[in-house]
């Protein structure tokens, strides 16, 4: 018997005209086309030749034939009837359309992707807005750039709904908080590809403890989709790029409508305050379209600057330490560059005696509640001879004027709302330092895009 986690496709010499394909725990999809049968991890593998999809379960057999397949359990070899589901993505969305890479491509998307989650069903977002202020505890629980969404999002529904939830990062959720977990905790579970083993892991303990599970994914029919009580798939396209960025702006602008709906079953924002909050989110994709053209050529010039650095320091406060966290990790995976990202309040409690001259500093500045202490965190790095690189809202002179090199976004947003916005302009800071040195971006080394083992 096969033990452990796998998804394995094999031909036998004495049946050359079949594949036999088995899944437990990674992730297995059949693609069928007219007079074909594909097998692979992921849809975008198959999608120029069919768009019609079947999942396979854990626990099962796919037997692929000329002629068509079938599906069978291993516990009592019994026939699986699971008709292939349609996908929305086209193939010309899985293409470069004439950029250099997909992450650049992908960057780019993000004005459309973020209008397209303002079209989500609104059924579906009340529902899982319901779950959550019946819930009498929430862990949002992610990996990666996931988890960065999620601790952004505690943010997001503290700010407004007076909701307390738990970040985790999904690999320590059973260690950390496995025990605490109970009948009446729910779980959030983000997770891009709906694939993620440890993510997974996580759902699948709590959910034996009897939590309620929601999920937020990308991927329609992925292991996510179907163990989640209630979920929504962001609608952001396929993302091939190892590094995620798209589909982080559209997670961070789902939860942030979420937030908005708890806030407004609970009655915790007023009618005038929604209405502005609302305002605000349909002007996001416009705002994040222009931070893309109105900066895409300076960045190019300071990556330039930049791309013999030996390390990074980035740093915001409140919600915009976990912008700092992201543009952290986008740098690391794709320019392997070292990097640390701190809440600024933090920085002065050990990792200041990093700074040297010449030492670049990334400060993420939005116009809400903290500026006046960030600007006092921006003065202690530049005394002690640090670069400073910040990321401003258009016409903050005074940061302006204490900065080396800044961005700015051409627009004013909600505190909730920054992240959205605010990290842009530092995925194409990463993405042109990885060009400089002459790295691929969309394939960092060591990583995978759907991060399938524990």
């Amino acid at each position: 018997a096969i033990r452990g986690s796998y998804a394995i496709a094999v031909i036998s010499s004495r049946e050359p005209d079949k594949i036999v394909c088995a899944r437990m725990e990674s992730p297995l999809i059949l693609g069928v086309g007219e007079d074909a049968v594909y097998c692979a991890s992921d849809i975008p593998a198959f999608l120029p030749l069919t768009k019609r999809a079947v999942v396979i379960e854990n626990g099962e057999i796919a037997v692929i034939r000329p002629d068509g397949y079938e599906i069978r359990r291993v516990s009592d070899w019994s026939l699986v009837e699971r008709e292939p589901e349609t996908v929305e993505w086209t193939a010309e969305m899985a293409e470069k359309q004439g950029y250099p890479h997909f992450m650049l491509k992908e960057i780019h998307e993000q004005p459309e992707c973020l209008r397209n989650t303002l079209r989500l069903q609104n059924k579906y977002l009340d529902l899982m807005a319901t779950f959550l202020d019946r819930a009498r505890e929430i862990f949002l629980v992610a990996a990666g750039t996931s988890y960065h969404a999620c601790l952004a999002a505690s943010y997001m529904f503290s700010k407004l709904a007076y909701l307390a939830t738990h970040p985790v990062i999904a690999s320590e959720f059973i260690e950390q908080e496995g025990m605490a977990v109970n009948i009446n905790s729910t779980i959030l579970a983000v997770s891009q590809s709906g694939e993620t083993a440890d993510t997974l892991e996580a759902v699948e303990y709590a959910r034996l403890r009897a939590a309620t599970i929601l999920g937020l994914t990308n991927v329609v029919g992925s292991t996510l989709t179907r163990v989640s009580r209630v979920y929504i798939v962001q609608q952001s396209g396929p993302e091939i790029g190892v590094a995620a960025t798209k589909t982080f702006t559209s997670q961070l602008s789902v939860l942030a409508q979420l937030a908005l709906r708890v806030a407004k079953i609970r009655g915790k924002v007023g009618h005038r305050q929604m209405e502005e909050i609302e305002r605000k989110m349909k002007e996001v994709p416009d705002i994040v379209e222009r931070t893309i053209r109105e900066n895409e050529e300076k960045v190019k010039r300071v990556a330039k600057k930049l791309k013999d650095k030996k390390i990074f320091f980035f740093l915001g406060r409140g919600i915009s330490s976990a912008t700092a966290m992201e543009a952290r990790l986008k740098l690391m995976e794709i320019t392997y560059i070292p990097a640390i990202a701190y809440p600024a309040g933090e920085s002065k409690h050990g990792p200041i005696s990093l700074i040297e001259p010449g030492f670049p500093v990334v400060f993420i500045c939005p116009r809400d509640e903290t500026r006046k202490t960030i600007v006092g965190n921006i003065m202690e790095m530049k005394a002690r001879g640090a670069m400073i690189i910040s990321v401003i809202e258009k016409g903050d002179e005074e940061i302006k004027k204490l900065s080396d090199e800044y961005f700015e976004i051409p627009g004013s947003l909600p505190e909730i709302l920054s992240p959205i916005a605010f990290i842009v302009p530092l995925q194409l800071l990463a993405y042109y330092i990885a060009v400089e040195k002459g790295l691929d971006p969309d394939k960092p080394r060591n990583l995978a895009k759907s991060v399938t083992v524990k």
